[in-house]
């Protein structure tokens, strides 16, 4: 059968088919038309985007300097030597990345003398995961090594000297425990972590000021955003935004003072084959400023800490905040002025100590066994005499020694600025029952009243109770940050000195307290006389706390403050391992005092050496 030409061009099937055509010819004009004309924009920006990458620039931290500008804490260039591994050309999925880099890299290793540092494994992570950013193959390197790199730097294409921030301490070890020591921020998901194709940390505080005021230090990160071709490799720089560095921060401490604290704890005198372990902490009685603070061992922030994590003698420990101990004698003039505001003691009352007391079915004896005689309150804190003390304290009893206890910040944590410091603590009845489920005792009251029984408190607490009763009953906040200020030197944050409490106590029985003080210091006959100081007069008291009586470890401290008369610095010193207060950490006070005050010390002419 023959179809005409007419037939064919009247057909309703080809009618149908020339309109389907038509009508997909035109949305396909239609959508071609939004997506080059209309939709321009926003497909060119996904494109954009696509091929844009932003990298994270962390910025350099601020400065640590004390109260006279001297640096303690700031940031030295390291110079590193980095491949661009993208700049080796295409790589293709038969060929090994790291075959390909390892020519430039032993080349390298060969001309200037350095190990192969990264594994083919590195190479071939950072090429998947970060190509467009330098891998760096080298850190740290002496001026000798950079010179001889540039000499030939152009034999090794790809290759690059990078210049890094890195955290110094000038001082080293000085002030370590108070400064702390940076690491690597660990990476976050975050929300800027998402903002950054690729993300480079910061470093950030791990311990002490670092950690405590790392928002201020660290300063705004930076960014640098490159172009990269379909195959991630980089193809063009698009911009950079500078990091800017942190704050800066200005401490309390001096280093003067720091240095004679320093080397004072250094020179303890300790038993033989005992390990120096022990803190001093130096603060301002008139505002709380905190002048020195110092704990042994200490380590040194420029070096890795890592191998100090779980080392022996625990040097990273801040032993003046965060370690407690029973503070021993060094409690008693707490003792005698609680016993005088409860009104049931008085300066002139009497014991005749010959070596203990009976209380109960049990004898407690005083360090002096052969007895003191006769003491009234001035010689018995002179001599340091438990006895009297025994019979006060169970006078005076438990509630008024606690209450007093408490007024003096013990107990409760000081809330300073650079560290979580220890609240120390206090026992009543109430906290015996419910953490022994036992009574109370009166030999309890006794032992407490000499700063034994569960009375714990930390080196820094018992330089603010110095402090407290040096300047007239006046509870400071102990401080280390004097203020903030930008890179560019303005003053951005003054720390104000903070009253935590005023004792409610008369001033003539605080008068009592102190002159007691002065006595143990100040007359040939105090347990503290070696800690007296030609020319300046020194008020304060020994202690020698029992820590482990089969083996004979005592802790032996020393707090007081100078001078008498109006003090400016108020001192606790701690030893873990001291034969007694007097014996170990009074001269070392000694030596603190002389050197602030640039005076001598005192000698006991060959008398004798009181040891509590």
């Amino acid at each position: 059968m023959i179809i005409s030409a007419a037939s064919r061009d009247n057909s309703p099937r080809l009618a149908i088919v020339r309109v389907g055509i038509a009508l997909g010819l035109l949305f396909l004009m239609v959508n071609l038309f939004h997506v080059q004309i209309m939709d321009r924009d926003r497909y060119g920006d996904r494109e954009q985007a696509q091929s844009l990458r932003r990298i994270r620039l962390p910025a350099a931290r601020g400065e640590i300097v004390d109260r006279n500008g001297v640096v303690l804490a700031n940031n030295r260039p390291s110079y590193d030597i980095a491949i661009s591994l993208d700049q080796l050309g295409r790589v293709s999925k038969r060929q090994d990345v790291a075959r390909i880099a390892e020519t430039n890299i032993l080349a390298m290793s060969r001309a200037i003398g350095l190990p192969v540092t990264v594994t083919d494994e590195n190479i071939r992570n950072h090429y998947y995961r970060r190509r467009p950013l330098p891998l760096p193959l080298w850190r740290d390197l002496p001026a000798a090594t950079v010179a001889a790199f540039e000499e030939r730097a152009g034999n090794w294409p790809g290759t690059d000297l990078i210049v890094t921030p890195v955290r110094q301490y000038p001082y080293a070890s000085l002030a370590a425990h108070l400064l702390g020591y940076c690491g690597k921020a660990e990476q976050t998901e975050d929300e800027e972590v998402e903002n950054f194709y690729y993300y480079q940390s910061d470093s950030t505080g791990k311990q002490g000021v670092e950690r405590a005021f790392d928002d201020d230090l660290r300063g705004a990160p930076g960014g640098h955003t490159i172009r990269v071709n379909p195959s991630g490799m980089k193809v063009g720089e698009v911009g950079d935004k500078p990091a800017e560095r942190g704050n800066r921060i200005v401490l309390t401490i001096d280093v003067r003072i720091q240095q004679i604290v320093e080397n004072a704890l250094a020179h303890t005198v300790l038993p033989a084959g005992k390990k120096l372990c022990g803190a001093v902490v130096v603060i301002d009685p008139r505002n709380g400023e905190i002048l020195a603070l110092a704990s042994a061992p200490t380590f040194d922030p420029n070096v890795s800490v890592v191998p100090l994590l779980n080392a022996t003698g625990s040097p990273l420990l801040n032993h003046a905040t965060g370690a407690r101990y029973a503070p021993g004698s060094t409690f008693k003039p707490v003792t005698l002025l609680a016993g005088l505001e409860s009104g049931k003691v008085s300066a002139s009352d009497t014991a005749v100590c010959g070596g203990g007391l009976q209380i109960g079915n049990r004898r407690f004896g005083c360090w002096n066994t052969h007895g003191h005689g006769r003491m009234d309150a001035f010689t018995a804190m002179m001599q340091s005499c438990d006895v009297w003390f025994y019979q006060e304290g169970m006078r005076a009893g438990v509630e008024a020694i606690t209450r007093m206890a408490g007024e003096l910040g013990l107990g409760q944590s000081a809330s300073v600025d650079f560290a979580h410091d220890l609240a120390g603590g206090v026992p009543t009845p109430e906290w015996k029952r419910e953490h022994f489920n036992e009574k109370w005792w009166e030999s309890d009251t006794a032992q407490l009243a000499i700063g034994q029984s569960y009375l714990l408190a930390t080196p820094l607490q018992m330089a603010n109770v110095a402090a407290t009763l040096g300047n007239g009953g006046t509870r400071w906040r102990p401080f280390a940050v004097k203020q903030i200020e930008s890179p560019d030197g303005k003053t951005l944050q003054i720390t104000q000195p903070v009253v935590l409490s005023r004792l409610s106590v008369r001033s003539q029985n605080l008068a009592v307290v102190r002159q007691a003080m002065l006595g143990a210091v100040q007359s040939a006959q105090g347990t503290g006389h070696h800690a007296a100081v030609r020319g300046l007069t020194v008020a304060g008291k020994t202690g020698t706390a029992e820590f482990n009586k089969k083996d004979g470890i005592n802790r032996a401290w020393f707090i007081g403050f100078a001078p008498f008369e109006q003090p400016v610095v108020a001192v606790a010193v701690l030893i873990e391992d001291g034969v007694s207060g007097g014996h170990v950490a009074a001269p070392v006070a000694g030596q603190i005092f002389a050197g602030i005050f640039k005076s001598s010390l005192e000698t006991t002419g060959g008398g004798p050496i009181y040891v509590d």
